[in-house]
């Protein structure tokens, strides 16, 4: 499958900002396209719940491979919460936009799937800073796909690329400036490519690290084989090489068990969670713990099945989800979804998740990412058959 068939219908404390002002209390986002919550699974433990496959929270059983030191927390409690509304669009006419980061200075860079472009957005005006076409083997799921930047790019500014090349998946960087890109240094390579599953989420985290969520390349054996970077996040340093620290020295493992993961981001506590596609049904929220396993092609969704992590949220239908890019705003989870076409909305407080409710369903076609603006607002790219365009969302 391509992005699920490519197919159409298928809080902790927030933070002052355009997306809310503060509060102390958790929430469950409300929905603004209709009053009850999609039947989703939500397992609300301090810890990935194991032991219950029912929609309530679920205490874990699981023994040694959990987070050194966590400790059960309450579930989230469900009052509502704002609704959002797009008040604007950031550009249109978009080809296939995969990845985006916003920039300090308040420009967007915006990553093309298919045409190895890198283009920049300033007030409604596009530009490409630079082109890799030709080491990029666009088709199916593989291309131009994510894009980070380093903790120190006000004073070294590279820009780091995943793409999919004629012989694998792989991470560069380039020197960046408006004006064009530099020369290209290879930070990872190796990683499985294939027609589709070949992730290609990259973001740095608070650690200074840099992570790399991967697919397992049509191979499920990938996932649960400690020598293959498919079916992983991984974690590295700027240069390449396994970050210290890492589940097993010298292995640029973090975690396994991963079919296609699409989505990282940190919440307040510096906790990574991860979006990814399940088969025909289960798309996973993970809570990403060094050296989990979180069980494909095993197992899927919350089976609490010993050895492996159950997943914090299930979406029993792809048909709502295959939830692809997200970001962490005030400890609320907003996750793009490409066959159900709406941006989720999860509420998170001590390690785990609420229930997840839906915005916009329908009305933009498929969201491919979801990224936190310079001031706060969110930025949401769609991929509608060339014409694809970036929203600015706000909270009412």
């Amino acid at each position: 499958m391509n992005d699920h068939q490519r197919v159409p219908g298928n809080a902790g404390p927030r933070v002052r900002g355009r997306l809310g002002a503060a509060a102390t209390i958790f929430v469950l986002m409300g929905c603004t396209a209709a009053p009850e919550p999609d039947p989703i699974f939500q397992g609300g433990s301090g810890q990935p719940p194991s032991s219950s496959a029912t929609p309530q929270a679920a205490e874990s059983t699981e023994p040694d491979n959990e987070t050194a030191g966590a400790e059960t927390a309450d579930p989230v409690s469900p009052p509502t919460a704002p609704a959002l509304s797009v008040v604007g669009e950031l550009a249109s006419g978009l080809g296939t936009p995969w990845s985006m980061i916003a920039l300090p200075d308040g420009s967007a860079l915006v990553s093309d799937r298919e045409t190895g472009e890198i283009i920049r957005i300033v007030d409604g005006n596009t530009s490409v800073v630079g082109v890799i076409d030709d080491a990029v083997a666009a088709g199916g799921e593989g291309g131009l796909l994510g894009l980070a930047i380093g903790p120190d790019f006000d004073t070294e500014p590279r820009l780091f690329m995943y793409y999919t090349s004629p012989s694998d998946n792989r991470v560069v960087s380039n020197s960046y400036s408006p004006e064009g890109l530099g020369e290209q240094v290879e930070v990872l390579t190796g990683i499985p490519k294939a027609n589709i599953h070949n992730g290609g989420r990259i973001k740095f985290g608070p650690d200074g690290f840099l992570y790399i969520g991967t697919g397992d390349a049509s191979v499920g054996e990938n996932s649960q084989d400690p020598s293959s970077l498919g079916g992983k996040i991984l974690r590295v340093t700027a240069d390449g090489d396994p970050a210290p620290g890492n589940p097993t020295a010298g292995s640029a493992m973090y975690s396994l068990g991963h079919r296609n993961v699409q989505g990282l981001a940190w919440d307040s506590e510096g906790q990574l969670w991860a979006s990814e596609f399940g088969p025909e049904i289960d798309d996973e929220l993970n809570l990403i713990a060094a050296g989990n396993n979180y069980g494909w092609p095993e197992v899927t969704g919350a089976p609490g099945r010993e050895g492996f992590t159950d997943a914090q949220v299930v979406w029993p239908s792809t048909a709502t989800s295959s939830p692809s890019g997200m970001a962490i705003v005030g400890d609320v989870a907003y996750i793009g979804g490409l066959r159900g076409q709406r941006l989720w909305q999860v509420p998170l407080a001590n390690g785990s998740a609420g229930m997840p409710v839906s915005h916009f369903d329908g009305e933009f076609g498929r969201l491919r990412d979801v990224v936190e603006s310079t001031d706060g607002a969110l930025w949401v790219a769609t991929n509608e058959d060339g014409d694809s365009r970036i929203v600015r969302v706000e909270e009412e």
